[in-house]
């Protein structure tokens, strides 16, 4: 089931603590014990924290979904899924190797502290309910609040929760997005777990204004946060990439690109624009496929985007050899000699030097572009831009952020490398990047009342937030507008906080989802950052900073063919822009292939054709007879959706 098929929700505000404070350890972990989380302790009985991509992480968000969609009255042709859980809530697995036993799955982070847990979606139901009120119609400002009040229903009297409200940091809570409803930052009631598990009438109950004099305890006004200005673009192709519309991809990025009726993994190694038909300025780009390293497909010429797919987009499957798939090795310890003799089963070579290619790029960073070398002083090295995992960042420009629920952005404006002290040792250095923190927030649309522009932001995000705000108060009823609302200013945050690069909604929305017009039609926007991979997913190392490289092409290794030439652009020379004749170089390349892969298959033919399975069959790699359909099928587009982080495959019961 593809994503198309749910709707992505989140939560308007969580009560969740990642540590508590307690009388006799002072604050501790609220989760399992350090003894509990130590494999090393019982390898019998240990829990072990579960990625959000996780297939139970998914049939909880699932279930949990659907169970809000019918409680909230969603539209009948929806399905409604988590993008995750409230804030701080964490998923655990007991592993249990006893035989009278089996696994169990626990959810932390009730603030109480460990010993308050839920064991399944359905007991974390109703708290979940109170955290997404459902009796939310309309929003009004709250005076002396940050935020917005529910108006409530007339006759819905439900009782309050004494919880502690959680101390305000840089990540605001997630907030639902359903339909057309709006953030709440206020304390609601709780409804008991009966109500909560019953529907809500079907017709709505008259709306009563807010009370002036309420009982909710009113805060200070919130102080001015003062945007820091936009650092000015230190490179032309930086300051390219800081139009919008311009290009999407980047050289030496990850990308999947439609190899035809399949889709395989590439990085990009040229680009440039070109007149269409109409003399309009088109994208296009020069892609060299990844392999193994003894045989390298031919370089290809991708015209249109909608060819292209980010790396975050989907998630990789796991290598055809099922030897390769149980052990999951780094592509640099493989022995590729033996895997394409056949001496790990039956597989594709080339797909899975891909699959593990790419793993291995999406752990890695490079730091590109020194601006300054203050090591004597500081210990502190700055830089202009990065890659990290399959992507290019630039110092100028957003970044999705893995706190807030992938609806904090930050703006770069340093990317820092901290050195150890009296050490000149790059490879101990802590990276770290610098700048101003912003919120998606949603609020009522008022005639000559919209949030003013802030010139702070990258003309990208700006242009993005204008083209969504037409979309959204162009509807007849429920008009809403957006802006990005500044939360903290100077933040310093590690790179294992950051999700990805921020991605136009207008721009790759549109090629991400299939009903992307039909929403529009309705007044629909959403945001593609809730479609796509947070970087370290496809590797269950989310939120790790990886290995680091001294540059791109020694990320990329044997993956790509020797002497790959990553174009500098705008910045390099004018000949490494030159994109090769469409015949004679993509022959020439292919012939290099066929060439490096017969040699590779005299010296496993013998063996193979002992064994019966076949041979290695020119730039292909097809290897013990797996066909070209077989190959098209393993990377079909259709499968490569089932793939998705947040994609929603059905399991069992639907709602």
């Amino acid at each position: 089931m593809s994503l198309a098929c749910y709707k992505p929700v989140w939560i308007a505000r969580s009560d969740g603590e990642r540590e508590i404070k307690t009388k006799k350890h002072g604050r501790e972990f609220n989760g399992p014990t350090d003894v509990q989380l130590n494999k090393k302790v019982s390898e019998d009985d240990y829990f072990e924290l579960l990625p959000v991509y996780h297939e139970v992480a998914q049939e909880w968000k699932r279930i949990l979904g659907g169970m809000l969609h019918r409680e909230q009255k969603g539209q009948a042709d929806q399905k409604w899924i988590l993008v995750d859980f409230p804030e701080n809530y964490r998923l655990y697995k007991n592993v249990r190797k006893d035989r009278d036993k089996t696994d169990a799955y626990f959810l932390y982070g009730y603030p109480v502290g460990r010993k308050k847990r839920y064991k399944s979606a359905l007991d974390f139901f109703p708290h979940l309910f109170h955290c997404a009120p459902e009796w939310i119609q309309e929003v009004k400002p709250l005076p002396g609040r940050d935020g917005f009040a529910p108006v409530k229903k007339e006759a819905q009297p439900i009782k309050k929760e004494n919880v502690a409200t959680k101390p305000q940091n840089f990540a605001t809570n997630p907030q639902v997005v359903v339909k057309q409803q709006q953030r709440s930052s206020s304390q609601d009631n709780k409804p008991s777990k009966a109500a909560a598990l019953k529907a809500i009438p079907a017709t709505a109950s008259k709306v009563v204004p807010p009370v002036a004099n309420s009982a909710l305890p009113r805060a200070p006004a919130p102080s001015v946060i003062t945007p820091n200005p936009l650092p000015p673009p230190k490179s032309s192709e930086q300051d390219q990439d800081a139009h919008y519309g311009r290009y999407i991809y980047r050289p030496g990025e990850l990308t999947w690109f439609n190899r035809g009726t399949a889709w395989g993994l590439s990085v990009i190694i040229k680009r440039d624009l070109f007149k269409d038909q109409r003399n309009q300025d088109r994208p296009r780009y020069l892609v060299q496929p990844l392999s193994h390293p003894f045989a390298h497909p031919a370089t290809k010429v991708i015209s249109a985007e909608t060819d292209l797919r980010p790396w975050l987009a989907w998630s990789a499957p796991s290598p055809t050899h099922q030897a390769l798939a149980a052990t999951n090795p780094h592509y640099n310890t493989v022995d590729w000699k033996a895997v394409i003799e056949g001496r790990y089963g039956v597989g594709d070579a080339e797909v899975d030097g891909s699959i593990l290619a790419a793993k291995t790029i999406d752990d890695s960073f490079a730091l590109i572009e020194p601006l300054s070398n203050n090591t004597t002083t500081t210990g502190e090295r700055t830089y202009n831009g990065m890659f990290l995992g399959g992507e290019k960042l630039w110092v100028g420009e957003p970044i999705r952020l893995r706190p807030g629920n992938g609806q904090d952005i930050l703006i770069i404006y340093q990317i820092i490398e901290k050195l150890k002290p009296n050490s000149t040792n790059v490879a101990s250095a802590t990276i770290h990047v610098v700048g101003d923190i912003y919120h998606y927030t949603t609020i009522p649309y008022t005639p000559n009342q919209e949030p003013a522009v802030n010139p702070n932001l990258p003309i990208r995000l700006r242009q993005d937030l204008d083209y969504r705000n037409r979309i959204t108060y162009a509807k007849l009823s429920n008009r809403t507008i957006s802006y990005w609302k500044i939360i903290q200013a100077g933040a310093r945050l590690g790179i294992d906080q950051i999700k990805g690069r921020w991605y136009e909604s207008s721009m790759l929305l549109p090629i991400l989802h299939t009903n992307f017009q039909q929403d529009l039609s309705q007044g629909i926007i959403t945001d593609v950052g809730s479609w796509i991979n947070g970087r370290g997913d496809a590797n269950s190392a989310a939120g790790k900073a990886g290995t680091r490289y001294k540059d791109r092409l020694e990320t990329f290794g044997k993956a790509v063919p020797a002497g790959t030439k990553i174009s500098k652009g705008l910045d390099g020379p004018a000949e490494e822009n030159v994109f090769p004749n469409a015949s004679a170089p993509a022959a020439m390349m292919a012939s290099l292939a066929m060439s490096d892969a017969g040699q590779t298959q005299g010296q496993g033919q013998g063996q193979g054709q002992a064994q019966g399975q076949g041979q290695v069959q020119g730039q292909a790699q097809q290897v013990q007879g797996v066909s070209d359909g077989d190959i098209a099928e393993f990377m079909n587009l259709d499968r490569m959706e089932d793939g998705f982080t947040q994609n929603y495959i059905e399991h069992g019961e639907q709602f």
